[in-house]
């Protein structure tokens, strides 16, 4: 997909030059209630860890329940909201899928673990003693400027963060990584890099190269659906992001999202939420 107008923020840390950093909530607040708390979209990925305030925070029209001690996982590319909240207390950390990635391996952090893997429904998860600890640290780090190898350290720290994050969860959350997890999580990452009304689940087939028996298994154990259903979903879900947070006409979403003819996409909108894309938008 080509980039649209829903406001996206990419990532600039004029302190360090790292694709690291962690900032507190008052700061992006601040920032959220300058721009009249206007939804956007991350260029990089952010964990919101809160340490104080009870409230909802919407990121792709779910709202999340948060109070003292939670985490807000959101992935690079989803649309997230703040609301004016003056209790609000904590930090955020922000960093760069480049950063974090320099091996192989370090793919498993952002498509292998779950924090991250709930680009249709987020949720928040425990911030415990830990997370804290860890936080701390990175913060203590940051502070210090670049000693030697400071980014290496700051790297694996992170690392270490995101690996308790997911312990957290994994506590609350019954979690099978087996074959048919990793099969759906290629599944997600091909989806999410080429959301389009043209995408068909033998084209994923054809790329992870299994059967759509095979698909239609792994993605109904962890999504509770087919793969088409999912696919359908998560187009419906980005139509939704450009015809509320963008300024592109009907006709320009439609072509945005892959249909050759604006009418075929107004029936196809239609069908799915009972109502035609400007009425969708004059609600929203």
């Amino acid at each position: 997909m080509n980039a649209t107008n829903i406001p996206k923020y990419n990532f600039n840390n004029k302190s360090t030059k790292l694709g690291l950093e962690i900032v507190p909530l008052e700061r992006i607040l601040k920032h959220s209630r300058q721009s009249n708390h206007k939804p956007h979209r991350l260029n990089f990925y952010q964990i919101l860890i809160i340490k104080k305030g009870r409230g909802l925070h919407e990121v792709d029209f779910e709202k999340i329940a948060y109070s003292e001690h939670t985490v807000i996982p959101i992935a690079m590319g989803q649309v997230q909201r703040f609301s004016d909240n003056e209790q609000l207390d904590g930090y955020a950390v922000l960093f760069t899928p480049d950063f974090l990635i320099k091996g192989g391996i370090d793919y498993q952090y952002l498509y292998d673990y779950t924090i991250f893997t709930h680009s249709i429904k987020p949720i928040s998860n425990i911030a415990n003693k830990e997370v804290y600890t860890l936080l701390s640290e990175m913060i203590a780090e940051q502070t210090k400027g670049q000693l030697f190898d400071s980014a290496e350290y700051q790297r694996n720290l992170l690392k270490n963060f995101l690996i308790q994050v997911e312990r957290n969860k994994r506590e609350r959350v019954d979690i099978v990584c087996n074959d048919s997890f990793h099969l759906y999580i290629g599944f997600k990452k091909f989806v999410e890099e080429n959301i389009s009304y043209k995408l068909r689940v033998a084209d994923l087939c054809q790329q992870l190269k299994v059967s759509a028996k095979q698909l239609n298994a792994a993605v109904k154990l962890f999504a509770h659906c087919g793969a088409k259903q999912f696919i359908d979903e998560r187009i419906l879900l980005e139509i939704k992001r450009l015809l509320v947070y963008s300024n592109l006409s009907i006709k320009e979403v439609a072509y945005e999202i892959g249909f050759d003819d604006p009418t075929n996409f107004t029936k196809y909108f239609k069908a799915r939420v009972n109502m035609l894309p400007s009425e969708y938008q004059k609600q929203h």
